[in-house]
């Protein structure tokens, strides 16, 4: 029997989604020194050197920081690392040892070589591998490294990597290993073994090796074992080797073990790279390179498991501590976890055939090892030496047997009823001691039967060994014989309870105390304690409390506190609570009553103390207030009340409560009782302002500033409305709080701070409203509404009220010392006031030296404004011989002289600092040629000013001036603009005075530029006439006159011919462009000016591409007779197709620059001959292979082949190939040969012979080819030649090419050969090359033309063909029984399928047609099948049915057989499929049987199958003539609960034990009674006895009286009525006997009511006058009778013993009816529900 496999493998974690990238991942960049953590030397995100640390025994966390080592390696058990890193100075490199614990630096190692490998070899010594030696250093020493040895045999080649190095557990053996590749294609490894104790070593050959321990020989002795991969260069096989390299025990021989290591074909290179001895189970894992694990038997040198544990490579692995496993990482990323199952260990090694003694090998290593697996065999051992009497045996196997197996309580009984010398139980526990340590149970039974011989002394020996486990029991055991011994018993076992209860019998409370606290125990009952303790030491007796309700926090506080109250203690009782009772829970309140009770009237100094370490809450509030307030403790008072009308009375007493502490209190009670309460303050005593004051400070917030401010005001307090906002006002922005401010301090006379709340806080008021109350108040000193008006700028309304007002001086104040700038609004208030020019005068010339220049204009302003200029007049001269130059100033001067006619010509013309604009607009209504004045002076600011004030006032002579002298573009272009009306006046006085007075060249040269950007042509060239032909002062200007000409191309065509001829100093060759524009288009004169300039090249250009007169441009050329003119003709003859013309152009210009667009030209005309002069020449000048390609192409165009083979033996550039194949397209066929010849081109030698009819030379030539191509080619030209032997040659050649193979199969059927070809095909069958395409065209052919041979030819080769090509071919050629088997063997089952029901003549086949139906993967097919079936084999339509039973949903298939109308066919197949319990299956069987008149099997199918209609089946049997059908409606409608309808149906036929068993059933007392009534009436007697006994608890006693009285039925319902008498009786009985046991329970509970006192004890814990009473009522012993003592309700008569009306007994409960008849004949749905009546 296959069992489980003994190896677990799971991937516990990827480094790759751990974000390690997999370029990190491989050897010496990744360390993994032991199960604890990962070490991985790589980069961040930005390039930077880190070490990845990642813990695995933190569930794979991630630890990244900054590290520029190049390798890292943990330490094996501690938080050590080691890091490497080349040496700064280039040489070697070094090592460092941290503690990251500690942080500390343990140790600096450098070495002058390279580090190649570096590990752990235990937890001090850190191994280092260099090229040529092996270092060890010491971690607890700071001595240099010391060398183990040196690098030996192909260890020593600086080539060999090392992959690993190990030291046994003993630290004398070493070995280390490396692999090498010297041939570049083995791997090679040496092993080079070293005793460090004696020098020596020995070279081995493999990959990889291990030390480790085992127990080889027997159970206890631990075998030091080498093991190692053995495989020699050049040996294809390979060894596992182990050698035992420590002492065997006596009696053995020292252990040799060999094992093949076997290797898989698929990867050849593999080898192992990690060995492993798993002591914990005896055996050796091998981990290889490519991921397989190899698991041996160390015993037997055996190999049991194997395992690929990986896809990916694995390049390091280390041991898992916990089980001794395997971990091991893989080049993916992976870390994979590999361990043994101990469970399946033995098993699997018991089906390991290979090794001898397999079972005795399994059960050696399950007693060794205690594994499971080997139960049976223990079991059998253990059993056969116990029959043969061998007790030490028979131990030793139940010592070596996994857990309890044997080691339990009946194999001690088993021993104990054995009888011998010496005693087998002695026996049985010696061998077990010497095997190893007994357990509970057999450490309690050896005591018991040594103690039982008075071995006290033998115990204790084998405790003091350890070889007993302690127990409890075995405690108590010895316990009554050495209580010390068993105090050790109980500590080492953990029975802390019979630990203390010893030490209690032993009088050592303290030490059980102690140990109690070590042990967190509270199972001590100090109460008792405690008790005998509070009266003689009253403070230990507090101690002991404290602790033992510390130690269990469960222990009952109030019980200990009655304790102490009981003995009066109540001080102690007090600090005992204070200290327990912190939890504050609602159970505490009268012990926390009682404690500040006794504390405030006797201890009132350490209440404070109690309040503020209790915490507590749930004492009686109202009673401590009021006792508070009584000792004048108000603080406390005030912490406990919680009605206002006691805080307000208390609160008054400020005098005995802390200032801080009261305003704390008032932020902690709400808002209207604090109010409420700081109000009563203030009315009682004014001197607490400044308390209500800071708590209205601190808890402004709470209570709002608005409410507090109200406070103040209920009792007239400004000064506290004052202070208060004093303290908030700078943590607020509200304006309503700083009016108030404001609003306080002005009626507390503190106007300084008015002041500078209006100076500094000017966002954070209403300045209207603040400003409307200072003026209401006409204060004496109105400096802050001078502030506030200044600040707001309300100047004009200050400067009127301290003018109304009589306030002068304080305007003088507020000019001078506060806004000196805010003259300009107070004077022009001022004048508005209607004050003294004097006055203002005054004031003007007092503040004269405190006004800022940017003052001076709004002044102006203000006084211009109000048309008092004049006042300012000598204020503004003043300023004027200031120097001052600020433009408002002399604008109002100018102003002055202008209205006063003071010279203002000579001011305006002179004045450099008056604002041109401001005063020409003055002036213009007053004199528009001052305002001309005014705007030149500006010259270009106000030129717009000045154009409009000339045009508006007819100054045009001025204007023309003006623009000329300007010499302004845009000045120019403004005035000269088409929608300027002026337009014309303005050129009028240009041309007639303006210009003509100028004698400036800029000037002219300006407005001629004005004139054509306005393009004004016919002025300009009048103008330009004037001065260029008639002014000898212009008239040479080579500018002017290119003016001149430009205008006359632009405007006047005619002159343009006049003016070249007669001017001279003109820019030519600018001007024939412009005439030569399109808008112009002036040829001629553009050819006269290149003629008149001497520039041919220019003039032909024109002559060939704007005149377009090439003959008239060859006249000319031949005049110039110049290369470049040359040129240009022949481009022109070219342009035109004048090939001939455009060559011998070319070759007089000697021009080869356009040989490409010649070539071109002249192959397109066909002008070879003329091509090849040109050529020629143009080969003489440059040498390009385009030329000569064309040059040969023409040869062969003009079949000069002679020539073009002279061509060809000279020197040349010519693309062979390219030019072969041109002549080959055009059919130069002999010409392409020769230059295919010249290429060695054998593939198209080929195809020119082929074209020329020459196929031998061809298929010569082909097969120097061997290309595809070319045969195909071949073998074609050979088919249209029906040349079939040659084209089968060649065919032979193409058919391997399955790309050319369909396209030669159509080129033979076209010319209809297609029997060649399949000859063709058939041949090609056999090649070495045949691939799919010659067996599937081979197919398609016999398809088409021998369909005879198709199915043979598919059943052969289908697995070699394109099937899917091949039934394309099929189904076109209606081949349905091939398309059918290619469909079948195509896995397509669905198409095979439909073929087989559309094409069914030919193609069906049954058995066929059912397996591939089960294979098919379309479930619609499955109906579709049945309904073929039904159409063509419905008598195997079961069959196919059965087969497709777990394919089809039945509830699908029955509709769909429904709608068929031939359902009633597959009834076989339905019944054998009703199992199911489905639905539709289920009704449609119902349905047949129903019409089939079948009701056994309609009976046997609802009794057994309940998923159907029930309801509708029941229906449809109701109304059926059977009467069995009948009787199965009634069973159905009772079923579903329809118990009306079945009842009905049963008294319709008569079948009254029916109806009577559904009334009972359906526990309805109408449908009873009824059912009653109508045997009444039907006279059925029996029937009605039967209906009392069986609907018994159904049935009302009065109805059943009544029928009895009415009807004379008293002998049938007598049975009955004895039954509920008896019924009735009883229940009495059991109601009077509760009922006396609960008046004698009230009773006995009221006298205990009556005796109990009060629940303080007699000692009361407060004096009886100090004790508060209860309220009335509340408690016992207020004279009230007990509830009690009301007499009990005896008295009353009894009512018959009659019981409630509602409980009736069982129906099981009823006795039998003696006077009935036997109900034997009664039968029910539950035994047979359709029997015979």
């Amino acid at each position: 029997m296959q069992g489980g496999v003994p190896i677990r493998v799971q991937t516990v974690a990827s480094l790759t989604q751990l974000g390690v990238g997999s370029e990190y991942l491989k050897f010496n960049q990744t360390s993994f020194q032991s199960d604890r953590t990962i070490c991985i030397n790589d980069k961040n995100a930005q390039g930077q050197n880190q070490l990845t640390q990642i813990q695995v025994d933190n569930n794979f966390s991630v630890n990244r920081k900054p590290n520029k080592a190049e390798y890292s390696l943990n330490h094996p058990t501690k938080n050590i690392l080691s890091m490497r890193a080349p040496s700064p100075n280039g040489v070697g490199c070094y090592v460092q040892i941290y503690n990251l614990d500690n942080r500390e630096k343990l140790k600096h190692i450098d070495l002058n070589e390279n580090i190649v490998y570096m590990t752990w070899v235990n937890n001090n010594i850190l191994a280092m591998v260099t090229p040529t030696k092996v270092y060890h250093s010491d971690l607890t020493s700071q001595a240099p490294s010391a060398v183990a040895f040196e690098r030996a045999g192909n260890l020593a080649n600086p080539n060999c990597q090392i992959i690993g190095y190990k030291v046994n557990t003993q630290g004398n053996w070493a070995a280390l290993y490396g692999i090498s590749s010297p041939d570049q294609r083995q791997i090679n490894g040496d092993i080079q073994l070293y005793k460090l104790d004696e020098n020596s070593q020995q070279p081995l050959s493999g990959h990889c090796c291990c030390f480790g321990q085992a127990k080889i020989h027997n159970d206890t002795h631990l075998s030091d074992v080498f093991a190692y991969y053995d495989r020699k260069p050049g040996d294809t096989a390979a060894k596992i080797l182990l050698r035992e390299l420590s002492a065997p025990p006596e009696g053995f021989q020292k252990y040799k073990g060999a094992a093949e290591y076997p290797f898989n074909a698929q990867f050849p290179a593999d080898f192992p790279i990690y060995m492993q001895v798993c002591t914990k189970y005896g055996q050796l894992f091998c981990l290889s390179k490519s991921g397989f694990l190899f698991v041996y038997e160390l015993t037997t040198s055996a190999l049991i498991y194997q395992q690929k544990v990986t896809d990916s490579s694995i390049f390091v692995a280390t041991q898992d501590s916990k089980e001794d496993g395997i971990y091991a990482i893989a080049k993916n990323g992976n870390v994979i976890l590999i361990q043994i199952d101990p469970s399946q260990l033995v098993p699997h090694l018991q089906r390991q055939q290979n090794i001898p003694n397999v079972v005795q090998v399994a059960f050696k290593l399950a007693s060794r090892y205690r594994l499971p697996g080997a139960d049976g065999m223990f079991m059998d051992q253990f059993n056969r030496f116990m029959m043969a009497g061998d007790y030490a045996n028979a131990a030793q196997i139940a010592a070596g047997a996994p857990g309890e197996l044997i080691r339990n309580a009946q194999t001690i009984a088993k021993f104990k009823q054995l009888q011998g010398t010496p005693s087998p139980l002695l026996v049985y526990f010696q061998t077990l001691i010497q095997k190893g340590t007994l357990n509970q149970l057999e450490s309690y039974e050896l005591a018991q039967f040594l103690l039982s011989q008075n071995k006290m002394t033998a115990v204790e020996k084998l405790m003091n060994e350890n070889k007993l486990e302690y127990s409890e029991g075995l405690g108590d055991l010895i316990a009554t014989q050495n209580p010390n011994l068993a105090l050790d018993i109980y500590k080492k076992s953990g029975a802390h309870l019979k630990v203390i209860s010893t030490l209690g019998g032993l009088g050592r409370i303290d030490e059980a105390d102690k140990y109690a606290r070590l042990n967190n125990l509270s199972q001590i009952n100090y109460t008792e304690v405690i008790r005998s303790t509070v009266l003689t030491n009253p403070q230990q007796a507090v101690t002991l409390a404290k602790t033992q309700v510390a130690t269990n926090p469960s222990t009952n506080v109030h019980q200990i506190a009655e304790i102490f109250g009981q003995a009066g203690k109540f001080k102690e009782m007090s600090a005992f609570l204070v200290d327990c009772m912190k939890q504050n829970r609602p159970e505490d309140a009268p012990w926390q009553t009682k404690v500040l009770e006794w504390n405030i009237i006797n201890e009132p100094t350490i209440v404070d103390p109690i309040f503020d370490l209790t915490k507590w809450n749930q004492y009686n509030r109202l009673r401590i207030a009021q006792l508070c307030e009584q000792k004048q403790l108000y603080q406390r008072a005030l912490e406990n009340y919680s009605d206002i009308k006691d805080i307000r009375r208390v609160c008054l007493n400020t005098h005995m409560i802390q200032p801080a502490w009261l305003v704390n209190y008032f932020s902690n009670i709400q808002t209207d009782w604090a109010l409420a309460c700081m109000q009563d303050l203030l009315k009682h005593n004014r001197q607490n302002l400044p308390l209500v004051v800071e708590a209205c400070a601190k808890n402004y917030q709470k209570f709002t500033v608005q409410n507090c401010i109200k406070c103040f005001e209920a009792v007239g307090s400004f000064d506290g409305v004052y202070t208060f906002l004093s303290q908030i006002i700078n943590s607020t922005e509200d304006k309503d709080i700083h009016f108030k401010y404001i609003e306080a301090a002005t009626k507390c006379n503190q106007l300084r701070i008015v002041e500078q709340v209006i100076q500094e806080k000017a966002n954070c008021y209403d300045p209207v409203k603040v400003k409307d109350f200072l003026k209401g108040l006409r204060l004496q000193d109105p400096k802050p509404l001078i502030f506030l008006c200044d600040i707001h700028k309300y100047i004009d309304e200050l400067t009127a009220y301290l003018y109304q007002n009589n306030f002068l001086n304080y305007i003088q104040i507020y000019l001078f010392q506060v806004n000196p700038q805010a003259a300009p609004i107070v004077l022009g208030t001022l004048i508005d006031q209607e004050c003294e020019e004097r006055q203002i005068q005054i004031i003007l010339q007092q503040i004269a030296g405190k006004l800022i220049p940017q003052c001076y204009e709004p002044l102006i302003e203000e006084f211009e404004k109000r048309n008092k200029l004049r006042v300012l007049e000598s204020w503004l001269d003043g300023r004027c011989n200031e120097g001052n130059q600020i433009p408002a100033i002399h604008n109002a001067l100018a102003k002055i002289k202008i209205d006063t006619n003071q010279d203002p010509e000579n001011f305006l013309q002179n004045n450099q600092f008056y604002d041109a604009k401001v005063v020409g607009k003055f002036c213009e209504e007053r004199d528009p040629h001052l305002a001309v004045i005014a705007y030149k002076r500006s010259w270009g600011q106000c030129d717009e000013e000045l154009i409009m004030v000339t045009n508006k006032n007819a100054l045009f002579r001025l204007q023309a001036r003006y623009l000329v002298e300007r010499q302004s573009k845009e000045l120019w272009a403004s005035v000269l603009t088409p929608d300027n009306p002026y337009r014309k006046q303005v050129i009028e006085q240009v041309v007639q005075s303006a210009l003509p007075e100028s004698k400036d060249v800029d000037q002219v040269s300006t407005a001629v530029k004005a004139f054509m950007d306005a393009e004004l042509p016919e002025h300009l060239i009048t103008l330009l006439e004037k001065i260029v032909l008639h002014n000898h002062d212009f008239g040479s200007y080579k500018k002017l006159q290119n003016l001149l000409i430009i205008t006359a191309i632009k405007s006047d065509k005619a002159k343009v011919m006049d003016y070249i001829n007669r001017l001279d100093n003109y820019d030519g060759p600018e001007i024939a462009k412009i005439a030569l524009g399109d808008p112009y288009q002036l040829y001629e004169e553009a050819f006269l000016i290149y003629g008149k300039f001497n520039q041919p090249v220019s003039a032909i250009e024109v002559l060939i591409n704007n005149i377009d007169d090439i003959p008239r441009a060859a006249e000319f050329a031949q005049k110039a007779n110049n290369p470049e003119v040359w040129s240009k003709i022949a481009n022109a003859y070219l342009d035109r197709s004048q090939i001939t013309e455009a060559i011998e152009s070319y070759i007089k210009a000697k021009d080869h620059s356009m040989y490409l667009q010649v070539i071109s030209a002249a192959e397109i005309d066909g002008k070879f001959d003329q091509l090849i002069k040109y050529l020629l020449m143009a080969r003489e000048n440059v040498k390009d292979a385009q030329i000569d390609n064309a040059l040969v192409f023409a040869y062969a165009k003009t079949e000069k082949i002679t020539d073009l083979e002279n061509f060809i033996s000279n020197s040349n550039s010519v693309d062979y190939q390219r030019v072969g194949d041109r002549c080959y397209d055009e059919k130069h066929y002999e010409a392409a040969k020769l230059l295919f010849v010249a290429t060695k081109n054998n593939a198209k030698i080929a195809s020119c012979l082929v074209r020329l009819k020459q196929f031998q030379q061809a298929i010569d030539a082909a097969k120097k080819a061997n290309t595809p191509k070319t045969w195909k080619e071949l073998t074609m030209a050979c088919v249209e030649a029906a040349e079939f032997k040659l084209a089968a040659v060649a065919g032979l050649n193409i058919i391997i090419h399955p790309d050319h193979l369909e396209e030669l199969a159509q080129y033979y059927e076209e010319f209809g050969y297609s029997n060649e070809m399949i000859s063709l095909l058939e041949t090609g069958m056999g090649l070495d090359r045949a691939h799919v395409g010659i067996f599937t065209e081979l197919g398609v052919l016999l398809a088409k033309y021998r369909p005879e041979r198709l199915m043979e030819h598919c059943k052969q080769y289908y697995s070699k063909m394109n099937i899917s090509k091949l039934l394309r071919v099929c189904e076109r050629y209606q081949h349905w029984s091939e398309a059918v088997f290619l469909h079948s063997n195509y896995d397509q089952y669905d198409n095979a399928i439909n073929i087989m029901i559309e094409h069914s003549p030919v193609a069906f086949n049954h058995d066929q047609f059912v397996n591939l139906l089960i294979k098919a993967s379309n479930y619609d097919l499955y109906y579709k099948a049945i309904l073929f079936y039904l159409d063509e084999q419905p008598e195997q339509v079961n069959e196919l049915l059965r087969s497709l039973t777990t394919k089809i949903d039945l509830s699908k298939c029955v509709s769909v057989m429904r709608k068929t109308g031939y359902i009633a066919l597959i009834t076989p197949f339905l019944k054998s499929v009703q199992n199911a319990n489905n639905k539709e299956v289920n009704e449609i069987l119902n349905e047949i049987y129903l019409e089939s008149y079948d009701y056994e099997n309609l009976r046997q199918s609802i009794t057994t199958y309940e998923n159907f209609d029930q309801l509708t089946l029941a229906q449809n049997c109701e109304r059926h003539t059977l009467l069995e059908f009948r009787r199965i409606s009634a069973y159905l409608y009772r079923r579903i609960q329809k118990y009306e309808f079945s009842i009905a149906l049963s008294k319709q036929d008569n079948i009254y034990r029916d109806a009577i068993e559904t009334a009972q059933e359906s526990g309805k007392v109408e449908l009873v009674e009824d059912l009653l009534k109508f045997f009444v009436q039907k006279g059925e007697k029996e029937f009605i006895t039967v209906t009392l006994y069986t609907c018994y608890e159904l049935i009302r006693p009065d109805l059943a009286m009544e029928l009895a009285w009415r009807f004379n039925l008293f002998e049938f319902i007598m049975p009955y009525f004895i039954q509920i008498t008896k019924e009735l009786t009883s229940r009495v009985d059991t109601v009077q006997k509760k009922h006396e046991k609960r008046e004698k329970e009230e009773e006995k509970k009221a006298n205990q009511q009556l005796n109990q006192g009060m629940f303080m004890p007699t000692h009361d814990i407060l004096p009886t006058a100090l004790m508060i009473g209860p309220p009335p009522g509340s408690m016992p012993g207020m004279n009230m009778p007990p509830m009690g003592g009301m007499p009990p309700m005896g008295g009353m008569p009894p009512m018959g013993g009659m019981p409630p009306m509602g409980g009736m007994p069982p129906m099981g409960g009823m006795p039998p009816m003696g006077g009935m008849p036997p109900m034997g004949g009664m039968g029910g749905f539950g035994t047979n529900p359709f029997g015979p009546q």
